[in-house]
């Protein structure tokens, strides 16, 4: 039996899920980093307009920020789920090409 070859670039599919895990990783930490941010404004002169603006934007940014975190474990999800997949064909081919070959003989 003829078998075409496919190329499926595994390793291009695992830098992809370390990607991913890491964006994950830096929105999970963002709440942090903008609590940072707003304690280094402080109030200069006496005012905190700057830190209030900032602390504003930072609490509007964490729903879309969740919104995008949820989105990118999906992703990762599919992903691992398609390299997961791919490999698990792979296997059993190969496993079926020895059988036959084996047969052949």
């Amino acid at each position: 039996m003829a078998y075409d070859d496919i190329d499926i670039p595994m390793a291009t599919m695992a830098d992809l899920e370390k990607a991913i895990t890491d964006a994950i990783g830096e929105f999970e930490s963002a709440t942090g980093n903008s609590e940072a941010l707003e304690a280094a404004i402080g109030s200069p002169l006496g005012r905190s307009e700057l830190r209030s603006e900032a602390q504003r934007f930072e609490e509007a940014w964490d729903d879309k920020r969740e919104t995008l975190r949820r989105n990118l474990e999906d992703l990762l999800e599919r992903v691992s789920g398609t390299r997961q997949s791919w490999q698990d064909l792979d296997s059993e081919l190969a496993t079926a090409m020895e059988a036959e070959d084996g047969n052949d003989g």
